[in-house]
This record gives structure tokens, C-alpha cells and sequence, in this order.
């Protein structure tokens, strides 16, 4: 399969924490790393107005009033968030800091934190953040093509990325279906059209293709 180029979008930087001092404090920190944060006062206002599908990285303090930030993450996980999350925590929050990690935060941090080791935080969280959002982009192009295909040309596919050979293939539609009898060259056709539509070369890459899109369905073959 050819590589067909997936833009790369800069990634968005969030700090969100409920005392003023500290997001200052921390947007300063990142305006000097080169970064331009957008900074929020609580959960909600952040849910409310991040682009939580667009690469980012997001500075969210632990213990927070009203929503936690264990209940932003949350929040975000559920949401399928591309964002990525570096949580604050004050001494004492290791073992809430830690669960976060656990569930699929990138990092946390003990506040006050250094400005080497927030940018270098940062700096992981949003490449993290862009090869999942490059994954979901591709993901959604093989889609496309996918869906791009005839009925019959995606129960061709199927069988094809199994390792039937025409023949075989021809064999078990005809069996699946006796009023709708298709033969060796037909599916070799079809296979020509799949593997245009699909821009791939051979039937490995089309097993994995398929495969990824979680579309396989074992066949057995006719003895």
C-alpha cells in the first residue's frame, strides 16, 4: 500500500487549573518554549471549549473544586479525546497521579515544576497526541476507500484476504450464494478493482487491510 500523505497539524496546548497564579505561571513557561497555551479555570469551561479532537496537550491540575481532574480525564477518555493529558499534582497526590498514568495519561507532574522537564512533558504529549490523530486519519481513509467498493467487490475482498485464491473464492460465493454464480475470472476482475480502489498490490496487504479495519471474517475453505 502506497503512502498517501496525512497533513500534519500543529498541536494545541491547554493548561487548566483553578488557581490564577499557577496558570499564569505555567502559560508564561510555555510562551517562552514557543508554545501558545489557551488556559482555562476549570473542567468544564475546558470541555466546553477545547478542540478535544484535534492534536493538543493539556496541563490539567488534579484536585481542582467542583470537577476533579481525574473527572476531566474522564470526561475526555469517554469523548475518545485525541488530546493528551500531563496531570499537576501537589505533594501528596502520588497515588492519584500514578492511576492517572495507569488509565492512560502521558505523564503528571509535581507542582512547582521546572521549565525543562514541563517542556520536555509537553513535547512528548503532543508527538503522542499527533500519531494517534495521524492513525485516526488514516484510519478513516481506508474507510473511505473501503466503503467505496461494491457489495460484491467487499465480499470478494473478504474472501480474497483470508488467502483464497480465485478459484477458491468463486467456489465459496457460488456454494454462499447458487443464484448469483460467479466464476474464476469474474473474481479475478474484481480483484483488479479492489486492489485500484483500495491502492494496494497484493493480497498480504490486503488481509492486513482488512485486518485493521476489524472487517475479517474467517472462511472455511471448501474441501
Amino acid at each position: 500500500m502506497t503512502n498517501t500523505p496525512v497533513a500534519t497539524i500543529a498541536a494545541h496546548v491547554y493548561v487548566v487549573d483553578d488557581d490564577e497564579g499557577v496558570r499564569n505561571s505555567l502559560a508564561a513557561l510555555l510562551l517562552a518554549g514557543g508554545h501558545a497555551p489557551r488556559t482555562f479555570a476549570s473542567g468544564p469551561e475546558f470541555l466546553a471549549g477545547a478542540d478535544l479532537a484535534h492534536p493538543g496537550c493539556v496541563l490539567l491540575d488534579l484536585r481542582m473544586d467542583g470537577m476533579s481532574g481525574l473527572q476531566v480525564f474522564d470526561a475526555m477518555r469517554e469523548r475518545d479525546a485525541v488530546v493528551k493529558t500531563v496531570f499537576l499534582s501537589a505533594h501528596g497526590e502520588l497515588a492519584s497521579a500514578v492511576t492517572a498514568v495507569k488509565h492512560g495519561a502521558v505523564d503528571w507532574l509535581e507542582k512547582p515544576c521546572d521549565e525543562q522537564t514541563l517542556l520536555a512533558a509537553v513535547a512528548r504529549a503532543a508527538e503522542l497526541s499527533q500519531v494517534q490523530a495521524h492513525r485516526s486519519q488514516r484510519q478513516q481513509l481506508l474507510r473511505e476507500r473501503w466503503s467505496s467498493l461494491s457489495p460484491r467487490q467487499q465480499e470478494v475482498a473478504r474472501l480474497l484476504a483470508t488467502g483464497m485464491s480465485s478459484k477458491e473464492a468463486a467456489r465459496a460465493l457460488t456454494l454462499r450464494d447458487p443464484d448469483r454464480p460467479i466464476d474464476p475470472r469474474t473474481v479475478d476482475t474484481h480483484r483488479s478493482a479492489i486492489f485500484l480502489k483500495l491502492d494496494i498490490r497484493s493480497s498480504h496487504e490486503l488481509g492486513l487491510l482488512v485486518e485493521g479495519l476489524g472487517l475479517s471474517q474467517p472462511m472455511p475453505r471448501d474441501t
